[in-house]
């Protein structure tokens, strides 16, 4: 068949076994692989005798190539692995094995010269040029900024220049110098020029002033002696009348004694600051201040150490150890006298008894052992009131009755009806508040987490029984019972109003002003683009699946659901709540539904044991999509069937002899939209019907029409369904 020539074409690809070769709709070639993602996919070896021209060639992976690469003037061998071009530009610090090269390199131009160190005989030159090692550590030579180091001895025939350093040997200066002494201590002026000893006689001057460093020997010392930063070895002053020794400054003037100079921290310092006028005693060691009375051997009465103001004394112990505060220079009796009030900012302790007041009302804690006031100890106050401010007491039992007037705080737990925190419960909550017993409060409780009543023998409130994997936590649902739980065998709730609602309510439009209406922030504009989350009620299940969910059944017990259920008077009463002047309800009613009933409103009929749903603002209709019912007897009279929506006291019948109309007129006037109207008769021929409106464009009524002359079918019976469709 090869000279015949041969089209072919697939409009749905084509294919050559599962993957041999296809081609898919969309052009698309595969070898290899059923499922091409390119115009060419192929998996396997390709082998190409000729040419291969590519706009651009893109390798996923490792690519080989098994003869001479070559691209332009690039050639790379593949037997040598030789990269031969004309030209390397870029970064060759990657390089190895390169001889010559520095990494900042060396710069070819009038010269050759480099911008690092270099080193010669070293691989870590110190300085510009070294020769060896450091020639301050080792031997060698450098050179940096052009100084010249050596180590060893530098030989030269000439130097030229300044020449500074130290000669060997030397006999006489080239330029002779002379020595002079000035200041306190002078002396005559003397050439020397190193070819003879120099010897200077000195004398003091008239103005001499021994500013020294060193020490000054003198048996005597008359008039008044300074030292700047000086020292002296002992300091003794030593006078047949009254002497003194003053220190002045003009800033802050002490005296330091120690092993330290100065304020060292082996050392002691008196210290007074005119700008404050206080005197200082610093001890800068780690010892304390040691006031000793009475040190000495002689004898005689040893008076006490004062602390006095104005010269009263303000602070006292004598030598006995007994202390008065502001006790005003009187005899002091007791160990601790104080005049005045005390003031104790931390714990006290006392052993002994303790003696508060005197006579009538004196107060005596203790009976000789320690604090607290041992059992034997009894208070027998059968009059009077104790008053405290602030009182902390540890643990106290009280046998009768105990008041509060103001606030009453605990640290820690409180038990009521109880002696002891053993029998407190220990559950997740662990509570350090109990009642044993029936509490009862006369304004309520607020609880600003939890609130619940529970079975738990240790308190607990109720979690989630399960555990679930951290993989499965977005698909299961989680059970939550909240931080309000009542666990009892039954529950009532008796109130006015229960309100289930998702968030604490914000304002909104409504109820006759601008932000007289509240609604959840889930739903107010103002809070942004959210959740639109609402409150969900699960009745005898734990996941609720809607806003209402009732759950499961039980064929053991009544589960059904009953709504409210009013007579036909009762339901008419309640349609016109919202606009009656007054009455029971009509205020509530106002207030919550101002424009009537409201769409999906749903109650059960008694009277006429029906389902009915909101039908207008002021009248509720049958769940059912049936509005009416009625049938024309053989005499031509309209007749309600069980009372089913027309109003029978207005259905006529009218027309010619030829052609009867009956009216239908509806109880209630129905909303103006479709409906379906079925009329069934017996005989005749034909039947006709219409829907007419009424003035105020809702549905009141409708005519319907029997006629047939020829067999006198005018009166036969027939009935009418009127059904809403919409």
């Amino acid at each position: 068949m090869a000279n015949i020539r041969k089209s072919f074409n697939f409009r749905n690809g084509v294919q050559v076994d599962n993957d041999n070769f296809i081609v898919d709709p969309n052009g698309l070639v595969g070898i290899g692989t059923s499922i091409p993602t390119e115009s060419l996919d192929l998996i396997g070896n390709v082998k190409i005798s000729g040419f291969t021209t590519t706009t651009t060639l893109s390798v996923g992976q490792t690519s080989n190539f098994y003869s001479d690469v070559k691209v332009g003037s690039v050639n790379i061998d593949a037997n040598s692995g030789v990269i031969t071009a004309t030209k390397f530009v870029g970064d060759a610090s990657g390089l190895q094995n390169i001889v010559a090269v520095t990494i900042t390199g060396w710069v070819a131009g009038v010269g050759l010269h480099t911008f690092r160190s270099i080193g010669i005989g070293t691989t870590n030159p110190e300085y510009h040029l070294q020769i060896g090692e450091n020639p301050a550590s080792g031997v060698g030579v450098g050179i940096t900024d052009g100084g010249i180091v050596a180590s060893g001895v530098i030989t030269a025939t000439t130097f030229v220049g300044g020449l500074a350093g130290t000669a060997t040997t030397a006999t006489k200066l080239e330029n002779s110098r002379d020595f002079s002494v000035s200041g306190d201590v002078l002396s005559q002026t003397i050439s020397f020029d190193g070819t003879s000893n120099v010897a200077l006689g000195v004398t003091l001057s008239g103005s001499f002033s021994a500013s020294t460093s060193g020490i000054i020997t003198a048996n005597t010392f008359s008039g008044i002696v300074t030292s700047t930063d000086g020292t002296f070895d002992d300091l003794r002053i030593n006078k047949d009348a009254g002497a003194s020794l003053v220190v002045t400054s003009t800033t802050n003037s002490s005296v330091s004694i120690g092993e330290s100079v100065g304020a060292g921290n082996s050392s002691a310092q008196l210290l007074y600051v005119p700008g404050t006028g206080r005197l200082d005693i610093n001890n800068y060691d780690v010892g304390g201040v040691s006031i000793n009375l009475h040190e000495g051997t002689g004898a005689g009465t040893t008076e006490s150490f004062n602390v006095n103001y104005d010269n009263t004394a303000q602070f006292e112990v004598t030598y006995d150890g007994k202390v008065g505060v502001n006790r005003g220079g009187a005899v002091l009796t007791n160990n601790l006298e104080v005049g005045g009030t005390a003031y104790i900012s931390g714990n006290s302790e006392i052993v002994g008894t303790l003696q508060v007041g005197t006579g009538v009302n004196q107060v005596t804690l203790g009976d000789g052992s320690a604090l607290p006031v041992s059992d034997s100890q009894n208070f027998n106050i059968l009059s009077g009131i104790s008053t405290f401010n602030e009182l902390h007491v540890q643990d106290i039992q009280v046998g009768a009755g105990i008041t509060v007037s103001s606030s009453l705080y605990a640290g820690n737990k409180v038990g009521v009806g109880t002696t002891s925190d053993s029998s407190f419960v220990v559950g997740d909550n662990d509570p350090i508040f109990q009642v044993f017993g029936t509490a009862y409060s006369t304004e309520g409780f607020i609880s600003n987490e939890l609130l619940g009543i529970t079975t738990d023998t240790q308190g607990s409130l109720r979690s989630d029984p399960r555990t679930i994997p951290s993989d499965l936590g977005s698909t299961i649902p989680s059970l939550e019972y909240g931080n309000f739980q009542v666990d009892s065998g039954a529950a009532s709730f008796i109130s006015n109003n229960f309100l289930i609602v998702p968030t604490v309510g914000v304002t909104t439009v409504g109820f006759g002003s601008t932000n007289l209406g509240v609604i959840s922030k889930y739903h107010h504009p103002d809070y942004g683009s959210q959740e639109e989350y609402m409150s969900s009620v699960g009745v005898n299940t734990y996941f609720a699946r809607s806003i209402l969910d009732v759950g499961t059944a039980s064929t053991s017990m009544n589960s059904y659901f009953i709504p409210p259920s009013l007579t036909e008077t009762q339901i008419n009463v309640v349609s016109n709540l919202w606009q009656n002047p007054s009455g029971f309800g009509t205020i509530t009613s106002k207030k919550v539904t101002p424009n009537g009933l409201v769409p999906g409103g749903l109650l059960y009929n008694s009277t006429r044991d029906k389902i009915q749903v909101r039908n207008t603002a002021s009248s509720f209709r049958n769940l059912s999509p049936i509005v009416a019912m009625g049938w024309v007897s053989s005499d031509g009279i309209i007749s309600a069937v069980r009372s089913y929506g027309f109003d029978t006291s207005s259905n006529i019948k009218s027309g010619s002899s030829d052609n009867y109309e009956y009216t239908w007129t509806f109880e209630t006037q129905q909303p103006d939209t479709n409906y379906f109207v079925m009329v069934n008769h017996q005989g005749g021929s034909s039947s006709s019907f219409k829907i007419g409106l009424a003035y105020t464009e809702t549905v009141t009524s409708f005519k319907s029409a029997m006629q047939d002359s020829a067999n006198d079918k005018k009166n036969s019976p027939h009935s009418v369904v009127v059904m809403r469709v919409s």
